[in-house]
């Protein structure tokens, strides 16, 4: 962390004070020449902008980038609209970042009752005019002496040097630091992405949602703030990123942790033991207090925090890392108003996108740009989609935090241990696994003694499971401890057994005991049911989880069990309930016989045309994350199922067939390599002729011409509900046709939709050649559908010959094309396509070049 010793002056004058006659700058400069040449200055005003330059652009850079701002007050200056524009972004400056801003009295004037000016040491001394002293001489030395003051001052603190041990733990990334394949050392700037805040004010009542990169930017508006955050969301690395952001600010942040003893004792000793290890080469004495800044982390841990606080609010600026915005339990409130809270949220996709694309661009190699390839794309897009898997966000809101740590942990667990030496675990389940081992070892359990601690987690999951309840109190948990010593030897104090447990289990301010995430309690409940499978009772319960995959705990479970065994009977249990579902339909095929009733509306569905040349992947997939984004924000923390009504079959039976192919999905992309090929064809066939029988479903209800007019009927209403206020309204034969239109391609979306369900659904990289072999065999317009979007987004390959061949086929629908054309232009969105072979899709396949959609705008 460099400084650079040169200070920036910027001088900041009225046009009026420097005529000919009057050459104050030009006699400023002539005596702080010694300055410049001894490389401890250089100074800007406006005279040096050139011509053709735009003039106040130039201003306000140079004001921007300023370290020193000299003001030279005169009635001209202060009367002057510009300079007072100047002075106010001056003092804006000088809060943003201590900059030294320095009145030069020119001439007598009222200086003295500018409030911004009075509070600021003016030059020369006590404030005397320059145009006051019968030696113009003496008063610029005057003021050269003072600047002198102020600069040596200003180098001196930007010259602190940060100790090599303490330089290192701003970078160091732990675990992380040596676990990339293609990069001997990660270091923290190479993975970093801010993490969003909900921002509360002092009374702790919710705000707003801020980026953290804005909070650096606006940080010193706040002189006293609070940061909370779980365990592992990153508020240690987010502390060190505040330091490096203070110190380049020239401010003297100061990182203060202290876990063992829980911060006893004085906290100034605290920051004064924590300067001398952080800086080295200067005595904190003879440094302006105004420019350290505390970093408290952990400050949860803290003992007397009452006493603490009064002692770090007498700095001008401190910054304190709980684990909860209600963490400061003091019995002086006022003590604690002048704080600002904010805690840091889970990352949305578009961060774990960044982050995932940060890991996956990390290499010591020299390229070019690692963005230009679209094997690039597969590894972010393989790695997105493991992530969203591992934390729970395909199957519902999520099971694990979303934190980098997690994110990164998996990655890392995924690259080390693709294949775990135990078969019958998944590499998926091994990755839980590595988490529960990595917390029990972090609390320095023994490898000797980590099974008893798993077979105490999972009876007690079971236990959970049993008496259906996600907390106990502790008289549930004193009866299930008893239990459980009279079943199993216990050679462990509950004491240090559940101190060393919590990470996993917690025990929350109401004194009640839980898993510390979903995941734990679903893997351990699998866990237990996995081993006891041969009990009639647990098959019993399995038999009824597969029953009921609508519900996203029993996906969940069904899902854990799966990563724990590969028995044949819970693979069997699975399929034979995807058999039950939508069973009085075929599965649909998508030929010209079975939607000609759908063919006949192909005037009014939407088509498909290719991206325009200036619409970049990055561009497009930033503008679906942001969508993304919104969508997972709205998601409410509560069970969908609820929200269905159980009287409402085909409700019921739809959630039960999208749940059921994605838990069949997830388990044959997690044993594509522990089963035997006929058991994942199997699982795949039946899996993808769930949803093409919900299709079939579909295209039954929208065939018929009377349920036609009901929904039209319906659409039409609505339009006119919405319009019902304009002065100029569409006739009721218009009305109708823009409901009609409305309608077939809102069909089209819905069937296009289930189609990129079951890709993503059952696709995988370790599939496609299950998914080719089966997709041939079947040899359908859907099933080629099918096989190309794998293809297209697994394996980045877009195959224009047998495409072109295939669709032009007799049995292939007009719909099937339209459906197919539409996933070549998504596919042509997100990757990288060349010209020669963008010219070779639009003249083989016949797809134009325009906008990305068009729709008869009326």
């Amino acid at each position: 962390m460099k400084q650079n010793k040169k200070l920036k002056l910027f001088i900041s004058y009225s046009h009026l004070d420097n005529r000919d006659e009057n050459p104050y700058i030009e006699q400023f400069k002539k005596h702080i020449a010694p300055l410049k040449e001894n490389g401890l200055l250089e100074d800007w005003y406006d005279r040096e902008i050139l011509p053709g330059e735009d003039y106040q652009k130039e201003i306000d850079n140079n004001l921007e980038d300023a370290d020193i701002i000299c003001l030279f007050i005169s009635a001209d200056f202060l009367s002057s609209s510009t300079c007072k524009k100047e002075k106010k972004k001056t003092l804006e400056l000088r809060k943003k970042r201590e900059i030294s801003v320095i009145p030069i009295i020119i001439s007598c004037c009222g200086w003295q009752d500018d409030e911004d000016i009075l509070h600021l040491l003016a030059l020369p001394t006590d404030g005397k005019p320059v145009t006051n002293f019968h030696d113009r001489n003496e008063a610029w030395h005057n003021v050269y002496i003072g600047l002198k003051k102020i600069i040596e001052e200003e180098i001196k603190i930007r010259q602190l040097k940060i100790t090599e041990k303490f330089e290192s733990f701003l970078q160091d990334t732990d675990i992380l630091t040596k676990a990339h394949s293609q990069k001997e050392e990660v270091f923290l700037d190479d993975i970093f992405i801010y993490p969003e805040l909900d921002k509360y004010d002092n009374l702790r009542g919710y705000k707003e949602k801020i980026s953290s990169e804005e909070l650096l930017k606006s940080l010193l508006d706040y002189s006293k703030i609070v940061i909370a955050g779980e365990d592992q969301s990153s508020k240690t690395t987010l502390c060190k990123m505040i330091f490096k952001d203070l110190r380049k600010k020239n401010f003297i942040p100061v990182y203060v942790s202290d876990k063992k003893t829980h911060f006893s004792g004085k906290i100034e000793n605290k920051i004064l033991q924590s300067f001398y290890k952080q800086y080295e080469g200067v005595d904190i004495i003879k440094i302006d207090q105004k420019r350290i800044v505390p970093i408290v982390d952990d400050f949860h841990f803290a003992k007397n925090k009452e006493k603490h606080i009064k002692i770090l609010s007498e700095y001008s600026y401190c910054i304190i890392v709980v684990d909860d915005i209600f963490s400061l339990n003091t019995n002086d409130e006022k003590l604690i108003s002048s704080f600002i809270y904010f805690k840091i949220k889970e990352f949305k996709p578009s961060l774990r996108y960044e982050l995932i694309k940060k890991w996956v661009g990390l290499t010591d190699k020299k390229v070019i740009d690692i963005c230009t390839t679209n094997n690039f794309y597969q590894n972010i897009d393989k790695t997105t989609e493991l992530i969203d898997s591992t934390l729970g966000k395909i199957i519902g809101s999520g099971i694990m935090p979303a934190y980098p740590f997690f994110i990164l942990s998996a990655i890392v667990t995924y690259e080390t241990f693709a294949t775990p030496l135990d078969q019958e675990i998944t590499s998926q389940g091994y990755c839980y696994q590595a988490f529960i081992y990595f917390y029990l070892r972090k609390q320095g359990v023994r490898n000797d003694d980590i099974d008893i601690y798993i077979n105490f987690l999972t009876e007690l999951s079971f236990y959970f499971y049993k008496e259906k309840k996600y907390e106990l109190s502790p008289d549930n948990f004193t009866f299930f401890m008893n239990s459980y010593s009279e079943k199993y030897n216990l050679p462990i104090k509950q004491r240090t057994l559940l101190k060393n447990v919590g990470q996993i289990v917690s025990v929350d301010s109401l004194n009640n005991y839980s898993f510390r995430y979903l995941y734990l309690y679903y893997f351990f409940v699998a866990k237990y049911l996995a081993e006891h499978i041969e009990d009639s009772g647990i098959r019993k319960e399995i038999k009824r989880i597969m029953d009921n995959l609508h519900v996203n705990e029993n996906a969940y479970i069904a899902i854990f069990i799966a990563h724990h065994s590969k028995n044949t009977e819970i693979l069997e249990e699975i399929k034979n309930n995807a058999l039950c579902l939508f069973d009085k339909y075929e599965p649909a095929t998508l030929t010209k016989d079975e939607v000609n009733f759908f063919d006949k509306q192909l005037d009014i569905i939407i088509k498909a045309v290719l991206p325009p040349t200036n619409m970049t992947p990055e561009r497009e997939r930033a503008r679906r994350l942001k969508n993304k984004d919104k969508i997972e924000q709205s998601q409410k923390d509560v069970e969908q199922e609820e929200d269905i009504d159980k009287k409402d079959y085909l409700k019921i039976e739809l959630r039960r067939a999208i749940k059921t192919v994605e838990v069949m999905g997830r388990i044959i992309k997690n044993r594509a390599g522990s089963l035997e090929k006929i058991k994942l064809e199997e699982l795949f066939k039946e899996a993808m002729y769930v949803h093409l029988r919900a299709l079939s479903s579909f295209f039954e209800v929208i065939k018929s011409e009377d349920e036609q007019k009901v929904i039209i009927d319906f659409i039409s209403e609505r339009l006119r509900k919405i319009i019902e206020k304009e002065k100029k309204k569409p006739s009721d034969e218009k009305l109708k046709k823009i409901s009609k239109n409305i309608f077939w391609n809102l069909n089209f979306f819905v069937v296009y939709g289930i189609f990129n369900k079951i890709i993503h659904s059952l696709g995988s990289d370790n599939l496609t050649e299950i998914a080719k072999k089966f997709c041939d065999k079947v040899d359908t317009p859907a099933s080629f559908l099918i096989k190309h979007g794998i293809l297209m987004w697994y394996k980045k390959n877009l195959q224009i010959s047998e495409l072109s061949g295939r669709i032009d086929e007799n049995d292939f629908s007009e719909i099937a094309k339209r459906a197919i054309k539409l996933m070549i232009v998504n596919h042509c969105s997100l990757h990288l396509i060349n010209h020669k072979d963008r010219q070779q899709i639009k003249n083989v396949l016949g797809i134009p070049e325009r906008k990305l959609l068009t729709i008869d705008s009326k």
